[in-house]
């Protein structure tokens, strides 16, 4: 069984995320090739059959892209599976994004989302959120549910739990907090400053900066920009921070709170779409009603001051990672889709 991937190149959590699916059927025994594209693609879908080789599915079994350019693989005449990280439709994103990210969202990523979820062989959802959302959107309800994958081989605690001080920039500070993201404000990073203010002064927060757009001046005093690090920089700053904060406004999955909790780091985030799926309040986590700064800043607290509770709130989130969003069922969940359509194509 050979399945080919086609991905432009991407600055955000679905780009990992297809890298993870390639990696996770690699892992469960099947070949699997991850086709990279310039990033124009991701706004261009339409031009994929023409930019690549004549014949270029020639000896795979299977063609799978995510759904905003999956109707695109179509060409092929291969059967194609999408997967649906999360839509742009969603009303509760509009409010956070620019007015022509809505242009673009509602005129033409709509478009392409219904395409490839309608001609698809199989669309696979990545959290209950998301199919509830598909359903609804575009009326399509025999989706499979496949969560995003986290490798937890890579993304591992530090030996005991114990909070490394070598992967993040050296500080005096008492509580080290960290934010992974884009400075979006879907990402919530307009209110890490606001969440700050409420904080003792031996509170800091390092956060990931130069996926999306310029960089520019820390926002806060005690805030500190760590750049984009790699996978193996990414792990040692999880292990070297203390809590997590990703008050994001709303997340088809939840990447970067399930990568923190493989890591035994308890995360503060938000009671919003699919991050329940992830987080479990009051016991690997907790979750604050959007927007809420005050309650953002009393969780960070509660755990700030309470470190055996940081201890078990780690042991927690790695357990339920290892368990339910582990490689093991991303591999064998997609293939379990593959065998079944190759078993009727």
């Amino acid at each position: 069984m050979r399945i080919l991937y086609v991905s432009p190149i991407g600055r955000g959590g679905v780009d990992f995320g297809i890298q993870n699916i390639a990696r996770s059927v690699r892992d469960s025994g099947a070949q699997a090739e991850l086709l990279r594209l310039p990033e124009i693609y991701n706004f261009l879908p339409f031009l994929i059959p023409r930019g690549l080789p004549e014949q270029w599915w020639r000896g795979f079994h299977l063609v799978q892209g995510r759904s905003r350019l999956a109707f695109a693989l179509r060409a092929s005449g291969l059967p194609v599976v999408t997967t649906v990280h999360h839509l742009t439709t969603d009303p509760d994103l509009l409010p956070y994004s620019s007015p022509a990210q809505r242009m673009f969202y509602r005129l033409v990523e709509s478009r392409y989302d219904g395409w490839s979820i309608r001609e698809a062989r199989v669309v696979v959802c990545v959290s209950r959120f998301t199919q509830r959302q598909v359903a609804q959107t575009y009326g399509r309800t025999d989706t499979v549910l496949i969560f995003d994958g986290i490798d937890t081989e890579v993304f591992v605690p530090a030996p005991g739990l114990v909070r490394r001080d070598d992967g993040l920039p050296p500080s005096n500070a008492r509580i080290r907090l960290l934010f992974v993201g884009n400075r979006t404000r879907r990402k919530g990073f307009d209110l890490l400053p606001r969440i700050m203010d409420r904080l003792p002064e031996d509170y800091v927060l390092y956060y990931t900066s130069g996926f999306q757009g310029q960089d520019l001046a820390p926002p806060h005093p005690r805030m500190f920009p760590i750049g984009a690090p790699g996978r193996r920089e990414l792990v040692a700053a999880y292990q070297s921070c203390d809590i997590v904060l990703f008050p994001s406004r709303l997340e088809g999955f939840g990447i970067v709170p399930a990568e923190a909790l493989a890591c035994g780091r308890p995360v503060v985030t938000t009671h919003i779409s699919a991050l329940p799926e992830v987080v479990d309040h009051g016991h690997n986590g907790f979750l604050a009603p959007r927007d809420d700064v005050a309650s953002y800043a009393a969780y960070v607290r509660a755990l700030g001051e309470d470190r055996e509770l940081r201890r078990r709130f780690g042991e927690h989130g790695r357990d339920k990672v290892v368990r339910t969003f582990g490689y093991d069922q991303l591999g064998t969940g997609f293939l379990a889709v593959y065998r079944q359509i190759l078993a009727c194509h």
